[in-house]
């Protein structure tokens, strides 16, 4: 008896553990959501707006409301897809990240290890640089796409040549000496990627990071595609109206802000994350893992020592690391893109995932996703 009393405990005290994560997980009101859905829709007026949760592994919530496209006013749900922007960059980064794990890519080697092609500079620029943007590399300056953005649609077979756009530009800052957003940075995942796995970008993706999550919406934004369940993105004009955004074809930009999805694909994707289904415990604590000192400065030309305010996040490997309002840190990103607005947020430690898709602008998709994660939350 005296064995089997603290076993009873043990046990006991995993069966209340279990009963307090259901009720968490049931502390919601599934039409509750719907409606402060619709609310945030009309407060926002947007065209649609689709949320996904999963509590404890499983996905407990997946809705649309409104339209994904204004045409024909098809209506959006838990699966229209759309270009989730620079939610790009971490749905990239597992894969660059299992290549480490492997031993085939090594964080502190330089870009030219990988890409003999890319211009060597006085500061060698690393792995690690390109994904906490501290590499020096500009992010857009409006003018890489030529006159009237012509060169934004067209379509590149090869990433070299469309690096062509950027990498002979002079570096904006010392590499290192403080942090700058820059996606072009981040579309060097590609190419390190092809050069140490032999195979191409989309096509390892798909097999060794989506399949094995389960994300059979997610791909490359390919405007000649035909996709299923796609939405489409709105930009406001003169009138105040809807309308398209001017036509792009992202293929210079993959891993930076070219893949497209739908926010039940999203949460697979930290699922499986936080399962180990992608990447060892190990490697997702360093992908996790704050990189950079405590109140690094943003790189700010216009004052006298060219630095302006610390970051407001902490920055992992692509990753940002956040703090919602109970003081809970959590991975997550956000993205624009063609008139769409996405979040992916992961509260692992809690075992609560929550992703966002919009489908016009403005629209605080952090601010929104944090209010939807305090329901599920402990």
């Amino acid at each position: 008896m005296t064995i089997l009393r603290p076993l009873r405990a043990v046990v006991l005290s995993a069966v209340l553990l279990l009963h307090a994560a259901t009720l968490a997980a049931q502390s919601y009101s599934y039409e509750g959501l719907l409606d402060y859905m619709e609310q945030v829709r009309n407060d926002n007026d947007l065209p649609g707006l689709s949320v996904a949760v999963a509590v404890d592994g499983e996905i407990v919530f997946s809705e649309g409301v409104g339209v994904a496209e204004l045409d024909n006013r098809t209506p959006t749900t838990g699966r229209t897809v759309h270009n989730v922007g620079s939610v790009s960059k971490v749905l990239a980064v597992v894969g660059l990240m299992q290549l480490v794990e492997r031993g085939r890519v090594d964080l502190d080697a330089t870009l030219q290890t990988y890409m003999p092609w890319y211009p060597e500079r006085e500061h060698p620029i690393t792995v690690r640089h390109i994904l906490t943007h501290t590499s020096g590399i500009r992010h857009y300056n409006g003018v890489e796409f030529g006159p009237h953005d012509l060169l934004r649609l067209r379509h590149y077979d090869d990433f070299q040549e469309a690096t062509e756009l950027w990498r002979d530009d002079p570096l904006a800052y010392e590499t290192g000496s403080g942090w700058m957003y820059s996606s072009h940075a981040h579309n060097l995942q590609h190419g390190i990627v092809e050069a140490a796995s032999g195979m191409a970008y989309e096509e390892y993706l798909k097999r060794f990071v989506w399949e094995p999550a389960g994300m059979m919406a997610t791909q490359f934004d390919v405007p000649s595609r035909v996709v299923q369940n796609r939405g489409h993105g709105y930009v406001r004009g003169e009138s105040g109206r809807f309308i398209h955004p001017p036509p792009e074809d992202p293929s210079y930009k993959y891993a930076g802000g070219g893949i497209i999805s739908n926010v039940d694909d999203l949460v697979r994707f930290a699922l499986a994350i936080n399962d180990g289904r992608l990447l060892g415990p190990e490697t997702v604590a360093e992908m996790h893992r704050p990189q950079l000192e405590t109140g690094i400065r943003q790189i700010d030309p216009s004052t006298p020592d060219g630095l302006g305010e610390p970051i407001t996040h902490e920055q992992a490997l692509a990753w940002f690391i956040r703090t919602d309002q109970a003081g809970r840190r959590y991975p997550s990103h956000t993205g624009t893109v063609k008139g769409t607005r996405s979040f992916l947020g992961n509260w692992n430690d809690y075992g609560v995932v929550v992703a966002i898709q919009t489908n016009a602008l403005p629209f605080d998709s952090a601010r929104y996703g944090e209010a939807i994660a305090q329901m599920f939350l402990p």
